[in-house]
């Protein structure tokens, strides 16, 4: 999972590092399209929390026979808050001191986790994320508990998400959308987004539920025909085929999304497949991803946003060398210490 976490994060810098002064690679970034791709990284990065969270929440209930939320909620707000309310009074900060400036609206939505639904802040605009994640915390751990005692409707718990992500990018794509509507189909609405996390959320039950099956499955050759299939699904949206393009637009995002949850799947049955996940660096990487993602925002958004010139550190390469600093930082200095404090919130 590391090693994911690692690849995620690393598309979401290089996505970033294209926009500011100093940059130099259009040719490399013409050529590895895959690799600068942000909103794919975070797409990824939905899969890897769905499914996470379920088999979590599996194994509880496996073990335990039921689901605590107050537990739940306690280890997700350990897990998210502190970082990310410290880097909301590090904003704040920088808008009083410097030309940072942002709207009340959206110092709202960042407050509330509804930033993916209000107007973004061009320092905070990377934590819609974090909202469409929230809301899915909100929302999911409830419906397992529910599904608990309605078994034969977990077909459609599942098909949902899906269907309404495809059905909203299709009605954008037509433009039939109201204006007051927008918030609601916009590419980063929760209800355009859940159907990565709900692909993540249905891998953790077949890992959990049918695992011999899924082994069955991607037993010798297979696995490299599913690692081919895995990446040809990821890539197929980024193609620009005219013939699919009307096709690709509202279902893109989910055949990246089971693309990757096909890597994923076959990286966790066949982890020798796929060394350099597990390797010391790139696994380190991983575990400092959400404090790098968090922080990284304060150097990608241009030294003009601080009413600045050009200066090395809000330019390219220099920018990475700070937001990776940064991550180190708040990890070690915030994230780890409050593990032992998380831990005592999990009884299993």
């Amino acid at each position: 999972m590391d090693g994911w976490r690692a690849i995620s994060i690393l598309m979401v810098l290089a996505s970033h590092s294209e926009e500011l002064p100093g940059f130099s690679g259009q040719k490399l970034a013409s050529l590895f399209p895959l690799a600068f791709d942000g909103n794919l990284g975070v797409r990824f990065f939905f899969v890897i929390s769905g499914f996470l969270i379920t088999y979590l929440l599996i194994q509880e209930h496996d073990r335990l026979g039921e689901i605590s939320l107050r537990n739940f909620y306690a280890r997700r707000a350990l897990r998210i808050l502190p970082v990310y309310l410290l880097y909301l009074a590090v904003v704040a900060c920088l808008q009083f001191f410097t030309k940072l400036h942002q709207a009340p609206i959206t110092w709202i939505g960042d407050l509330t986790f509804t930033t993916n639904f209000l107007p973004r802040g061009p320092i905070s605009g990377h934590l819609w994320s974090l909202a469409v994640e929230e809301q899915f915390y909100l929302i999911w751990p409830v419906t397992f508990i529910w599904l608990g005692g309605h078994k034969k409707l977990a077909p459609w718990v599942f098909a949902t998400p899906i269907l309404l992500a495809i059905l909203c990018r299709m009605v954008k794509q037509a433009g039939l959308v109201p204006w007051v509507l927008h918030p609601l189909f916009h590419m980063h609405s929760s209800l355009v987004n859940f159907d990565s996390l709900d692909v993540g959320c249905m891998l953790a039950f077949l890992l959990a539920r049918h695992r011999q099956t899924a082994m069955a499955w991607l037993s010798g050759g297979k696995k490299y025909a599913a690692m081919i299939l895995g990446f040809l699904l990821v890539a197929l949206p980024t193609m620009n085929l005219p013939g699919l393009l009307p096709l690709l637009i509202p279902t893109g995002p989910l055949l990246q999304a089971a693309g990757f949850g096909t890597l994923l799947l076959t990286s966790v049955l066949h982890p020798g497949s796929f060394k350099p996940l597990n390797w010391p660096l790139i696994a380190q990487v991983g575990i400092l991803s959400y404090s790098i993602y968090i922080w990284q925002q304060i150097f990608s958004i241009g030294p003009q946003s601080y009413g600045l010139s050009n200066v090395w550190w809000l330019s390219f390469p220099g920018w990475l060398l700070l937001a990776f600093l940064a991550g180190v930082t708040s990890y070690y200095g915030l994230e780890r210490p409050l593990l032992k404090l998380r831990a005592r919130f999990r009884r299993f």
